[in-house]
């Protein structure tokens, strides 16, 4: 097998094994995400980084948006907080306490996500 054949088959395995720890671990790929997409991103931009990502790297935009359409159907009880603190979001009182502006936001974004993905 050629040099390049072994390369294709690591970045495989590779990307298979981001994969299954993106699904085994949905609450910290969910806290990664946030802060990558929405923290580190402006508020203006993040739907572009998304489409990139879609075109470059559509198996961790797969796995992002089946991510937050998840929480987003499921409202697990970290889902608002961790938006509250790994996106650095904020509706005048914690997500502990009033998590539906935060839920909220997350279907929004979802569909947006969606729409994009969708149109790729």
């Amino acid at each position: 097998m050629s040099d390049t054949n072994n390369l294709g088959w690591h970045i495989l395995r590779e990307i298979e094994r981001d994969h299954e720890w993106r699904e085994q671990n949905p609450a910290l790929f969910f806290a990664k995400l946030c802060e990558d997409l929405w923290r580190t991103t402006p508020e203006d931009e993040w739907l572009n980084v998304f489409e990139i990502r879609v075109r470059n790297a559509v198996w961790w935009a797969s796995d992002a948006l089946a991510c937050v359409e998840k929480v987003v159907a499921e409202q697990p009880a970290w889902a608002a907080p961790a938006l509250e603190s790994f996106a650095d979001e904020w509706f005048g009182s914690s997500a502990e306490e009033t998590p539906q502006p935060y839920l909220d936001l997350l279907a929004e974004r979802a569909a947006e996500m969606r729409s994009v993905f969708d149109s790729a």
